[in-house]
């Protein structure tokens, strides 16, 4: 489940690069990246949940022992993307000073150039991964917000999921977790505030994405106990909450395309998250072949390195691609790279190679997950952690 949200999210975010995209069938399809982001948050409550937190709902270690092993998970793929996002801006014609506002997507991203002072401040606050503290620009490396999220629900986690496991009405206590989430998209829709300030806040601000995580943490505490038995009993069960999640996507998906512009705000936060729930319970209760059990972990350990290196990948390809459609040699762009980088700025990319990128980015990323982070992960775990205290292996774990 974790590298099919991380493919979605990956054309989300490049597909519509190419002018081309708007004449596919069914395009709209892939407008709902606010789907993924969010069950990825859902399912990363889920799995913490089951690997860390005790029969008796004490956390499984200590709390510093799991902040190492968390935040070693995040920022070495965050400082890597964004390192490679800084070699794309300095081949590029784009200034180091110039950043993108926050939009709901129908139009066109706005840059704004700001002086050395503002720059320098986001600059640190994306190198910290604090960005989404400050709503007013979008992230450098786009897809990283999400990360600066899972920072903050890292840091809530071992007081928030003890606390939500012993809770007696879980379900009750689910349904108020996504009621309350739906007060700010709400909100914002009746006062009115579509500017960038508020799209940034409302969609991007940890404490108003968090219902989703601690809606994870008592999702998995329901499943766990057996009180979702109603819904996984049988096949045909399965087969409606599997209709009841593609029929939600796809309304949404159209919706988002077509309908009105509040319905952007609302189908972001939280007006998809039964469909979401429903997923990642469907996803955790799959059973995967055993002769697959191997491609389905390396696929899914990848997911995060999908996340926080696919959009600097995809500036390089999408360059590339531009400048071979001038016919101009390597070695002249080489040498005078910034005047074939500006031939080539209002060309448009043909789509012919796209499936191709889409490819080398899950091989790059599963190489670079393997090759890369895991011996950098597993430097600064022996640096911070006197013993190894990773929780039990459980099997099943790699269904989702």
């Amino acid at each position: 489940m974790r590298f099919v949200l991380a493919v979605y999210l990956m054309v989300f975010h490049t597909i519509h690069a190419y002018p081309q995209a708007g004449d596919l069938p069914l395009i709209w399809l892939t407008d709902l990246g606010g789907f993924s982001t969010s069950s990825f948050f859902i399912l990363s409550g889920f799995i913490l949940t089951h690997v860390y937190i005790e029969r008796g709902a004490g956390l499984r270690g200590s709390t510093r022992d799991f902040l190492v092993k968390r935040l070693s998970e995040i920022y070495p793929i965050h400082f890597i993307g964004l390192l490679l996002f800084v070699l794309v801006l300095a081949l590029s014609t784009r200034s180091f000073h110039s950043f993108f506002l926050p939009s709901l997507g129908r139009e066109d991203r706005q840059i704004v150039q700001l002086g050395t002072g503002p720059a320098v401040l986001n600059w640190l606050l994306n190198i910290s991964m604090l960005q989404v503290w400050y709503a007013r620009y979008s992230s450098i490396n786009p897809p990283s917000w999400s990360l600066s999220c899972l920072l903050f629900f890292y840091f809530c986690f071992p007081v928030l999921a003890p606390r939500l496991a012993t809770m007696r009405h879980r379900a009750i206590a689910l349904i108020a977790v996504w009621l309350l989430y739906l007060v700010p998209p709400v909100t914002v829709v009746l006062i009115g505030a579509y500017g960038s300030t508020a799209v940034g806040t409302v969609e991007h601000n940890p404490i108003l994405r968090i219902p989703e995580f601690m809606s994870g943490i008592l999702l998995y505490s329901l499943y766990s106990s057996g009180r979702l038995k109603w819904m996984l009993g049988t096949r045909w069960r399965k087969a409606v909450a599997a209709g009841f999640v593609l029929v939600s996507f796809a309304l949404a998906s159209y919706l988002t395309a077509t309908g009105p512009l509040f319905f952007l705000y609302v189908v972001h936060n939280g007006a998809l998250m039964p469909a979401e729930l429903t997923l990642v319970v469907l996803c955790a209760d799959a059973v995967v072949p055993r002769c697959a059990h191997r491609t389905v972990s390396r696929l899914g350990n990848a997911a995060l390195s999908i996340f926080g290196i696919h959009g600097a990948l995809f500036a390089v390809a999408i360059k590339a691609l531009k400048l071979t459609a001038i016919h101009e040699s390597i070695w002249r762009c080489a040498s005078h790279f910034s005047a074939c980088a500006a031939s080539v700025k209002g060309l448009d990319p043909s789509m012919a190679t796209y499936p191709l990128y889409l490819v080398l980015t899950v091989i790059v990323a599963v190489l670079f997950q393997e090759r890369c982070f895991v011996p950098i992960r597993s430097a600064i775990r022996r640096a911070l952690l006197k013993h190894d205290t990773r929780p039990a292996h459980r099997p099943w774990i790699a269904n989702v």
